[in-house]
């Protein structure tokens, strides 16, 4: 039988493991560190804008979902981000995972949030994916890409307290001139759509 709770932060390196099993999967970490036993037990410090549910077959950690706060206009208020969610390969389709969804759901039905959204690997890779049925099966809406900026650099666990001489933007933006972006790829651009996710 599989039994689903919030996580705490006495849960961090359980967290940490699974999320870490998650971006060698997904290969998502991009020469980025996996997430630390540290950083996770200060973002699950975060009771406020930070949550998650662990899945258990027995005493064995089988699933994880991590969702975070955010508000906007175009949400109307609050609304909740899936930033992770990974069942070990033993227990998929045995609908482990759609109780992780419905666990999020009923978080952010109680907080009041007004809709619940999640991320997607880059195209071609999510339209071939068994995640998008899940997702799809789940009531999501597919809404289009999502872009990002980063805004420290990747060896650094934690933001600079005084930015780089010039402008990063600027740099990034005289990059981005050189290249061609066909303008297909843009049209249609729904916004916005969360974090990598599996």
């Amino acid at each position: 039988m599989v039994t689903t709770r919030e996580v705490s932060v006495d849960d961090a390196i359980t967290v940490t493991q699974m999320v870490g099993a998650l971006l060698t999967e997904i290969e998502a970490a991009d020469g980025q560190p996996k997430p630390d036993a540290q950083l996770v037990a200060d973002l699950l410090a975060m009771k406020e804008r930070v949550y998650g549910f662990l899945s258990f077959a027995e005493e064995r950690a089988v699933g994880v979902i991590m969702v975070s706060e955010s508000a906007s206009l175009f949400a109307r208020g609050t609304y909740g981000i899936i930033t992770e969610l990974y069942v070990v390969p033993d227990q998929r389709s045995s609908g482990v995972a759609m109780g992780l969804i419905e666990a999020a759901v009923a978080l952010g039905t109680a907080k009041g949030w007004g809709q619940l959204e999640v991320g997607a690997p880059k195209q071609p890779v999510w339209s071939r994916s068994p995640n998008s049925a899940l997702y799809l099966k789940a009531g999501f809406a597919e809404m289009g890409p999502r872009l990002k900026l980063p805004l420290h650099d990747i060896t650094s666990s934690r933001p600079r307290a005084k930015p780089p001489t010039g402008s990063r933007l600027e740099a990034r933006r005289r990059h981005t001139l050189h290249r061609r972006i066909p303008h297909s790829a843009l049209a249609g651009a729904g916004w916005p759509a969360p974090n990598l996710t599996w």
